[in-house]
């Protein structure tokens, strides 16, 4: 897989966003609340994986500190796609919203990056880690 970022990569449709907003999965990876949604592909096309990020105006007031941090998270993204490997013939779209109120060095992003696409990938937020320890407790 080649180590690019094309416009196909970049979640940009509004009715997309906002299918992603409504029917996709949550969980909170410090220093990420993340989005996921998997989608099938019925046209039988392979499309890549497509990604948005947002860091929020109301912890980074300054327009130049939000674009270091899209960009840091970005890259990270872009070096470590691999790991998310969805199914044949899915397609996974991801929302990451940096919720840190510090800016974090790059290799720290990049770690936490790598975590959560490998969570996402195999399908385990940390929400349901704690539900299966219950029901386990419980049984």
């Amino acid at each position: 897989m080649p180590a690019s970022f094309t416009k196909d990569e970049r979640l940009c449709s509004f009715s997309e966003i906002q299918s992603l907003m409504k029917k996709g999965e949550t969980f909170f990876h410090y220093p990420f609340k993340v989005v996921y949604q998997n989608i099938a592909n019925e046209d039988g096309i392979l499309q890549p994986n497509a990604v948005m990020v947002s860091v929020p105006k109301r912890n980074f007031k300054r327009a130049v500190k939000r674009n270091l941090l899209k960009r840091r998270i970005r890259e990270s993204y872009r070096l470590n796609k691999e790991i998310l490997a969805a199914p044949q013939g899915c397609r996974t779209n991801i929302l990451f919203v940096y919720v840190s109120k510090d800016i974090k060095e790059y290799s720290y992003i990049e770690h936490k990056i790598k975590e959560v696409l490998a969570m996402v990938s195999q399908g385990k937020t940390k929400g349901d880690k704690k539900d299966g320890a219950k029901e386990e407790a419980n049984s």
